[in-house]
């Protein structure tokens, strides 16, 4: 190569490197600002608070609620701790205007504990964790912690978002007082344990894993529940049973009865026989809403 045409390359090749240099400089500033804005802190917080893949599931082994290898194993791969707070911690709503989006449900609850502060909540199923969601109001005004518990995978991807700051659990409350693995057939706000055979791969199903309620207190140490929102499309009665009231203090429930099987009057019997006082109704035109408000009695 000649003289001539060495010197004619110099230029050039530094020309490309002041130009890589420049490229990788915005990159890493458009990085940057992508991380520090409202959009990049939404995916950030989405992709580090996505649910551990579950190995090892329970099926077939009828341990007890209370057995520590259940507990142990709700909490390492089936519950996700809320996110920090921070100066900049941030919900990511689609309506953060409307302060209460239940139907009636946490304005009952909240005057019957008079607006109490710093309680903790129990939410099943937590749908998309906005959408008439009983829990939200206390959570975002009166300091509340608790726990959401959403079975469809497509809610739960959508609950994630929405930054809430309380445990997240991509599980199923049992019918029975072990834990099991249920068909859950996916309709959004109407989803429900269904009587399918678990493991048949059918379009607009999924293999849930399901805990009894009480195993979940056990595994965040909680003995006792302010609130507990129980909505579960038919199966309330059923969860109310696995509990061991006597090792719980829940102290008001708001429960849906409109699709209970052996009907409204059994489930509020049922409480009754267990120390607490049917105080309300609350229901919608459109049966966005078919709860009892329930109270313990004091002794």
């Amino acid at each position: 190569m000649s003289h001539s045409r060495i010197c004619r390359s110099r230029p050039l090749l530094k020309g490309f490197k002041v130009w890589m240099f420049i490229t990788i400089c915005c990159m890493l500033l458009i990085a940057v600002a992508f991380l520090t804005s409202d959009v990049g802190t939404t995916v950030f917080n989405f992709q580090s608070r996505l649910p551990p893949i579950p190995s090892d599931p329970f099926s077939g082994e009828k341990l007890a609620m209370d057995d520590p290898k259940v507990v142990k194993k709700l909490m390492s791969n089936f519950l996700l701790p809320p996110p920090k707070l921070g100066p900049k911690y941030t919900y990511y709503l689609s309506n953060p205007r409307t302060k209460d989006t239940s139907m009636g449900q946490s304005e009952k609850i909240r005057n019957i504990l008079h607006n109490r502060k710093d309680g903790f909540f129990i939410e099943c199923g937590a749908l998309d964790g906005e959408t008439r969601s009983n829990t939200l109001y206390m959570e975002r005004f009166l300091n509340w912690s608790g726990l959401l518990i959403e079975a469809d995978p497509l809610n739960f991807a959508q609950m994630l978002r929405k930054n809430r700051h309380a445990w997240l659990s991509p599980t199923c409350l049992s019918k029975t007082p072990y834990p099991q693995i249920v068909s859950f057939k996916q309709d959004f706000n109407i989803g429900r344990i269904s009587d399918n055979e678990i493991g048949q791969q059918r379009s607009g199903y999924v293999d849930v894993q399901c805990f009894p309620i009480y195993s979940y207190l056990l595994a965040l140490n909680i003995t006792h529940v302010d609130y507990f929102s129980l909505d579960v499309e038919g199966d309330e009665l059923d969860v109310l049973k696995t509990l061991p009231f006597d090792k719980v203090d829940i102290e008001t429930l708001s429960v849906e009865f409109a699709h209970v099987p052996d009907g409204k009057e059994a489930l509020k019997e049922f409480m009754t026989s267990k120390g607490y006082s049917a105080v309300a109704e609350v229901t919608h035109p459109d049966w966005l809403a078919n709860d009892f408000i329930f109270v313990k009695n004091k002794n």
